[in-house]
């Protein structure tokens, strides 16, 4: 019997914000039912980066529930 190495797919989020008090805590209701492996805030870039591990992963609504946020600005997605 052979193991296989399944590869999945890491979707990467990033976006301006202008925001930060309480912004990861709303933001991390919104990620809740999904496979996310990094969200960080860089306030010296005003920077916030988000990777969701998994297939079926809706970037492209997840992106726009996050522009809603209060502070969230341009969401961009890139794949791995």
């Amino acid at each position: 019997m052979s193991l296989l190495a399944v590869e999945r797919t890491m979707t990467v989020l990033t976006a301006e914000v202008v925001e930060t008090s309480g912004l990861l805590a709303r933001i991390a209701v919104l990620l809740n039912p999904y496979d996310v492996r990094e969200l960080a805030l860089s306030l010296d870039r005003g920077e916030l980066r988000i990777v969701v591990e998994g297939n079926g992963f809706d970037a492209g609504r997840v992106a726009a529930r996050l522009e809603k946020v209060i502070g969230v600005l341009e969401v961009a997605i890139s794949r791995n």
